[in-house]
Order: C-alpha cells, then sequence, then structure tokens
C-alpha cells in the first residue's frame, strides 16, 4: 500500500463533537481496514481473536484498539491540511487504500441510512433474543442448534452486502475470525456501530469522504 493523501470536504455548521466523532470513528475504521490488508499479505499471523472471550462491549473495544495498534507510526493518518469554512477541507497522508476502504463503507450506509439501520437492528435484536453475546459458533456447533448457526451465517452474508465488502475483504474477514461466524458477526455489528456516525455526517453533508 503506497502513503499518499486523501481530502475530506468539509460543509455546514460543525459542532465540536463532530469532530470528535469524526477523528475517533475514522481510526478505529482505518485500523480494521488495514487489518484487513494485512491479512491478505500474510501479515497478523500471530493474532487469534478467537481467544478472546467475547463476551461484550470490553472485547469489541480490545479487537479495535489492537488493530489499531498493529497500524505502523508511519502509516497512521497525519493532518496535512485543515481549513474550516463552507465548504472547507481535511486533507490527510495516510495509505490510499484504507481511505477508499473507508470511502466505501461510509458511501453504501450514507445511501441507505435507513435500510442500513433497519438491517442492523433486526440482526442485532435476534442476536440478541437468541442469546449469543457469549457465544461462539463452536458452542452452537456442539448444541446443535442448527437455527443459531443458519441465522448466523445468513446475518453475516447481508452484512456484507450492506456494507458493500469486497470478496478480498470477504475472504480477509473469514481469516481475521478464524472462519468462526459467530466471532464475525460480532465484528460485523462492531463495524456498523463505528461507520454509522461517519455515515450521518455524510447524509447530513457536513462530510464528504470520497467520491
Amino acid at each position: 500500500m503506497k502513503i499518499g493523501q486523501s481530502i475530506i470536504k468539509l460543509d455546514k455548521r460543525w459542532k465540536l463533537e463532530d469532530f470528535s466523532i469524526l477523528t475517533k470513528e475514522y481510526q478505529q475504521l482505518y485500523g480494521f481496514f488495514h487489518a484487513l490488508h494485512a491479512i491478505n499479505d500474510n501479515q497478523f499471523t500471530d493474532i487469534d481473536f478467537g481467544h478472546m472471550p467475547w463476551l461484550g462491549g470490553g472485547s469489541v473495544v480490545g479487537f479495535f484498539g489492537i488493530l489499531s495498534n498493529r497500524v505502523k507510526q508511519n502509516d497512521k493518518p497525519t493532518v496535512k491540511r485543515i481549513q474550516y469554512a463552507s465548504p472547507g477541507f481535511i486533507e490527510l497522508t495516510l495509505l490510499t487504500d484504507i481511505a477508499t476502504d473507508i470511502s466505501s463503507i461510509v458511501a453504501a450506509l450514507s445511501g441507505a441510512i435507513a435500510s442500513a439501520a433497519g438491517t442492523y437492528h433486526l440482526i442485532h435484536s435476534q442476536y440478541q433474543k437468541r442469546k449469543l453475546t457469549q457465544l461462539k459458533i463452536k458452542d452452537l456447533e456442539a448444541q446443535q442448534l442448527r437455527d443459531e448457526i443458519e441465522f448466523v451465517k445468513k446475518s453475516i452474508v447481508e452484512l456484507h452486502d450492506t456494507f458493500n465488502l469486497s470478496p478480498e475483504q470477504v475472504v480477509a474477514l473469514h481469516k481475521l475470525s478464524k472462519n468462526d461466524e459467530l466471532i464475525q458477526l460480532k465484528m460485523l455489528l462492531a463495524l456498523y456501530r463505528r461507520a454509522k456516525p461517519l455515515a450521518e455526517l455524510q447524509s447530513q453533508n457536513k462530510a464528504n469522504f470520497g467520491d
């Protein structure tokens, strides 16, 4: 991957918390998509997220923290220029392939924000109703819970489509989760929660992450 520049266009009136959302969520998405590229390049072979408990929010925060920490210092996004006006912009120096990945998922969600939210909430409500929060796919297989297994498999495909993930990214996700579909579902639900705030900024015309 190459270092280059990417511009986030700014418009409308921003609140201070909008900048906090932008920087926090963008960095977490950056770490996530960096990991997918690294895995397809046969890196990150020393990490097994299957050993994490995945029992709740702590595991998710730890997961994104580990991915962010794996980005080399020289590859992390830095601000080259910033102008707050109407319109304004933030110009970042970063790995441009990852900027494109972030732009793609934000565009996918902001272009269908209501239907994407509906998909997420339907899956998440069933996920909780089926009491899957503290389980892994091997638990479902051991108990022969075929309906739950089918729900998990169907849900990750729906989220792949909702996020407009490429075939290469889907392959990397399977590797990242060590082919545990339930862990992957937990990852994807958490990914939505981090991409949604950026999609809302874009749908409100406050930010544009790429054409």
